[in-house]
């Protein structure tokens, strides 16, 4: 029977890929591009497949296994049934469909964390993994109210030299992470999807941002143990932008905001820069000139994630700074790219380049960069595309639907329109929110002067992972945890879904409403 079983799955599955490819050959995309769907897929096993999985021999537990079943009351997901054997220790979720996991001795052996693992004020390992014998085993498993509490049989010698014992503990979280009843994103990593998930995210146009745009007072920014810090890194993880207000008028000021938050990520532009007007300007950025929503340095890899500009002056005419939420509109478009016609966005890749001043980057990046688990990134740079390598790449199909992605950036409606004063500041995220620039009359008297810097993501990240528990909850309000397929449902809900619609029928006639999201 449950032979029949495990072949009636592989037969299902097999025939869900071939069917996969035929739908990828029709449309002429051929097999080496990766297909972009417009509805996540669920970490789940089907219930019927799930229980195949249950019964495979490697996870079918022996009669002769010691067992237990345990509830921890710091785990919200329930009881969970345990059993091992010298080789392998199951964990169980008998409520959910995700099955049984077989977790193995040495893995075990080089998580643990105890402070003769790990040295005490650097937290870095004390041992080496390829010290673990491979025929190490379990010799016991008992639960406690932190998690699983394991002693190893052959363990690392020096560990258990003159009778001491080692025991290591498996935190109740990796438990659910192992039985995937929890994301990575509930485990306090430094990503992006663990702390938006603390601090939300706020999609915005013109009128939602001009009502919400936070200016908070440079000195409070800077003061140790200050609010005000915090408010700057949550904003720049729920709106993409913030700004700061009496700024001193001075060249290090950049440095001295960047820094405060975390280091710096110096480019080929330096530790910090001057976006001024100049003739022969390497960058257009550096002349007068109307400048395209766009995210800076596209061709690196990764791109900095923070950009921080300060105002030293502004007083010639023109010269506005432009501000779009470009993962709203990625994130709209995003349930769409499974069509035919908006499939390039999520397909295609933009050549980037720069190559001046004894620099060369190079690099290529699809519009819209996702895969089964959703949308990922928003990447557009018009002014700093490079040339395609080989040119017998037609570039009509994508065309069209990166139209309209540009229209929905670019709509009056959706771009945030300020001069920025001397002694302003803003800190938004280049890797969301798109920037750009009015023209500006240098002939005519005056001047327009940025100072800037960048942070790396992981850096940001790294310092946004320690928001103050319940800082972060306090500007989320009532609003459920942050997930990207709440962020898809809630956007789906939007007044800006129907014209999302409208725009993608006018490209698609034939379009239906996606049934998810």
């Amino acid at each position: 029977m449950l032979s029949r079983a495990r072949a009636a799955a592989t037969t299902k599955a097999k025939a869900q890929a071939q069917a996969q490819a035929q739908a990828v050959a029709r449309r002429g995309l051929g097999t080496q591009i990766r297909w972009k769907q417009d509805k996540p897929q669920s970490r789940r096993i089907p219930a019927r497949e799930a229980a195949v999985a249950r019964h495979w021999p490697k996870l079918e537990i022996p009669r002769h296994a010691k067992r237990f079943t345990y509830d921890p009351e710091t785990s919200e997901a329930g009881p969970v049934t345990v059993a091992w054997t010298d080789k392998i220790l199951y964990v169980d979720d008998p409520a959910t469909e995700n099955g049984r996991r077989a977790l193995k001795p040495a893995t075990l052996r080089d998580s643990c964390a105890c402070p003769r693992c790990r040295d005490a004020s650097s937290g870095q390992k004390t041992y080496s993994s390829v010290e673990i014998p491979v025929d190490i085993g379990l010799e016991d498993v008992r639960p406690t109210a932190e998690g699983l509490a394991i002693s190893f049989s052959s363990d690392i010698a020096r560990f258990v030299e003159d009778g001491r014992e080692h025991v290591m503990l498996l935190p109740w979280q990796s438990v659910d992470l192992s039985l995937k009843r929890r994301g990575t994103e509930y485990a306090g990593l430094p990503r992006r999807r663990s702390v938006l998930r603390r601090t939300g995210v706020v999609y915005w146009d013109r009128d939602t941002i001009a009502r919400r745009v936070r200016r908070v007072d440079y000195a409070d920014f800077m003061r140790d143990g200050s609010d005000a810090f915090w408010d700057v890194v949550v904003d720049i993880c729920r709106f993409g932008i913030v700004f700061l207000k009496d700024v001193p008028r001075d060249d290090e000021a950049v440095v001295r905001i960047a820094t405060r938050i975390a280091n710096i990520r110096e480019t080929l532009y330096g530790r910090s820069f001057d976006v001024r007007a100049k003739p022969n300007a390497e960058n257009v950025a550096y002349t007068s000139g109307y400048l395209g929503l766009h995210q800076d340095l596209l061709y690196l890899d990764p791109p900095p994630m923070v950009q921080v500009l300060h105002c030293m002056d502004n007083s010639c005419a023109g010269g506005e700074s432009l501000f779009s939420d470009g993962e709203r509109v990625g994130r709209l478009l995003w349930p769409f790219v499974d069509r035919h016609s908006m499939a390039p966005l999520a397909e295609h890749r933009v050549p980037y380049q720069y190559g001046k001043n004894g620099h060369h980057y190079f690099g290529s990046r699809r519009v819209l960069d996702g895969g089964a688990a959703g949308l990922e990134g928003v990447y557009w740079s018009p002014p700093f595309q490079g040339r395609y390598l080989s040119p017998v790449k037609d570039i009509r199909p994508w065309i069209e639907p990166a139209r309209i992605f540009a229209s929905l950036i670019s709509h009056p409606d959706a771009v945030h329109e300020h001069k920025m004063e001397p002694g302003e500041c803003v800190l938004f995220d280049n890797l969301r929110v798109l920037h750009g620039r009015n023209a500006f009359d240098a002939a005519g008297g005056g001047d327009r002067w940025l100072r800037g810097a960048y942070i790396a993501a992981e850096d940001f990240l790294s310092r946004a992972s320690h928001i103050p528990e319940g800082v972060a909850e306090k500007y989320r309000g009532d609003d459920q945890p942050w997930t990207p397929g709440l962020a898809q449902k809630l956007l789906r809900e939007s007044p800006w879904h129907q014209d999302v619609v409208r725009r993608v029928r006018e490209l698609d006639p034939g379009l239906d409403e996606p049934t998810s999201v």
